[in-house]
């Protein structure tokens, strides 16, 4: 995996940047924030991730920073070049 994608689709209580800060921070070393946008249908972060970094690692990061932050369910994250997206209630 060299990349996920985060979309923002519902209210959250923090700014996207404070999103972005937060990731950047928990993913030191692994990854960082490289895109962001706004839009009709919401905002998105383009985290790339280094390549010898297991995908496991990454998501719990990711979807930690999401609990963390309270944005729960009104973001989703599809990793790489999947087609699957995942919000946190279904991560395990």
């Amino acid at each position: 995996m060299d990349f996920v994608e985060i979309w923002l689709d519902g209210p959250i209580p923090v700014d996207r940047d404070d999103v972005e800060d937060a990731l950047n921070e928990k993913l030191a070393g692994m990854g960082e924030v490289v895109g962001a946008g706004t839009g009709e249908s919401g905002s998105n972060l383009d985290v790339e991730v280094e390549e010898d970094v297991a995908k496991e690692v990454v998501l719990r990061g990711i979807f930690a920073v999401l609990s963390e932050l309270g944005v729960g369910d009104s973001a989703r994250v599809r990793p790489g070049d999947e087609n699957v997206w995942i919000r946190l209630s279904e991560w395990s």
